[in-house]
């Protein structure tokens, strides 16, 4: 009993040692951020500006530009690693995530139909008091809002009504991706020059797309989901033993399972809405915790949440030094790195049990 005892101790310090180390990366990543671009920011001017004391143009790159990329890459992070890790887990399949779901693609298309309708006006006549760019905004984030969130309907509403399983669900995503896939190339085929190259455009991911008034509502539903997962963390912890054995401990699964793919599509739908699609961050980061500290949501949620921001932080830094002085967005680089980095995660698992 002992030896079991000081075993568990010893895993739980290793996780603990884990978390603890890819925090602390956290906070020279952040300042890398802060300080370099294409004007670069000393550490003085970084101070002055943090606490008022500098009204110049470093002030302004930090508050306007620089600090809402830092936190965009928080939320955006934290959201999509989160919604990755809770879908896996309910829906017991390592290929479950946001963009397999086809929230990611049901925004894009909705983006697309807001660009292309914003340019008809007469569609829409209570728009054309507004000036061009905040009528255009509107139509691009609330139709991208609301086709995500559509989708998200669409797939629990099939899987409710043909009381399909997990499997069903992931086919249905990927069959509403495919549609939305189609639809967007549609809508591009008839597009003018304008709305093409803006289309294409925010299918780029980019943490410099978001303000602070967009930041606060993404954050507002992160903190949400976040603390609705975190609750759950023992309930999913339940599920890996089986839905009966969830079930005896007290756990109503459906509801769980329900509840649980709304709030991951939902942080999911407000990341994407703002930001655009950032591929791969979903699925990725959770797979990278697993390797490092299985399964326990106690330790698995938080340590995919922290990889999730560091994905997004060294993509956005990389899409900097690239091909400086060009700026690529944080969603090119993720979408680059994302298929070898999983790969690698799937071809070099050691446990067979680990995914």
């Amino acid at each position: 009993m002992q030896t079991i005892n000081l075993l568990y101790k010893n895993r739980q310090r290793k996780h603990l040692f884990y978390l603890a180390g890819f925090t602390l990366l956290l906070l020279p990543t952040a300042l890398c951020i802060l300080l370099n671009g294409a004007i670069d920011i000393s550490g003085t001017q970084l101070l002055e500006s943090m606490f008022g004391k500098s009204n110049d143009s470093s002030s302004l790159i930090l508050w306007q530009i620089r600090l809402p990329r830092l936190v965009g890459a928080f939320f955006g992070g934290v959201s999509l690693a989160l919604a990755g890790t809770v879908l896996q887990a309910v829906l017991k399949n390592p290929l479950a995530a946001p963009s397999t779901l086809g929230i990611a693609q049901g925004a894009a298309f909705g983006a697309a139909l807001g660009i292309t309708l914003s340019g008809m006006p007469d569609l829409l006549p209570h728009l054309q008091g507004l000036p061009g760019s905040i009528s255009e905004y509107a139509m691009t984030s609330g139709f991208a809002f609301i086709f995500s969130l559509l989708t998200t309907g669409t797939i629990i509403l099939l899987a409710h009504l043909q009381n399909s399983g997990k499997e069903s669900i992931i086919l249905a995503g990927v069959a509403l991706s495919s549609l939305f896939m189609a639809g967007t190339t549609f809508l591009q085929y008839f597009a003018d020059e304008t709305q093409l190259a803006m289309i294409v455009h925010w299918t780029f991911g980019d943490l410099a797309r978001a303000s602070w008034p967009e930041l606060y509502l993404i954050g507002c539903v992160t903190v949400v989901s976040t603390l609705y997962f975190f609750s759950n963390r023992l309930a999913y912890n339940a599920l890996l033993a089986g839905d009966e054995v969830a079930q005896s401990l007290g756990v109503n699964v459906k509801r769980l399972r329900f509840v649980s793919m709304f709030m991951a599509s939902l942080t999911t739908a407000a990341t994407v809405t703002f930001f655009g699609i950032l591929g791969f961050v979903g699925l990725i980061a959770p797979h990278m915790a697993r390797r490092l500290v299985g399964s326990d949501h106690r330790y698995l949620l938080p340590l995919a949440a922290v990889l999730g921001v560091l994905v997004l932080l060294f993509a956005d830094l990389l899409g900097q030094a690239l091909l400086d002085p060009v700026v690529l967005p944080a969603g090119v680089i993720t979408s680059f790195l994302g298929t070898p980095v999983f790969l690698l995660l799937l071809f070099s698992r050691r446990r067979s049990g680990t995914w």
